[in-house]
């Protein structure tokens, strides 16, 4: 994808702390730094999985209008 970063508007974000926030809702608890490492990972991994057919349908619902 051609990406002009100084420009780009965001769709989508997940910042540490709405990791954390569900941690301390699921935990009780705040994730250490290597526990948060671990979940970026997983969460990036998470959302790369299918993430063509989410835009596809994405696209797809925003054109019906």
């Amino acid at each position: 994808m051609n990406r002009n970063h100084n420009q780009e508007r965001m769709v989508f974000s997940i910042s540490a702390e709405d990791v954390q926030d569900v941690a301390v809702s699921m935990l009780d608890r705040r994730l250490t730094d290597d526990e948060i490492r671990t979940a970026e990972k997983c969460i990036e991994s998470g959302l790369c999985f299918g993430i063509e057919t989410v835009f596809k349908a994405a696209i797809e619902t925003a054109v019906e209008k």
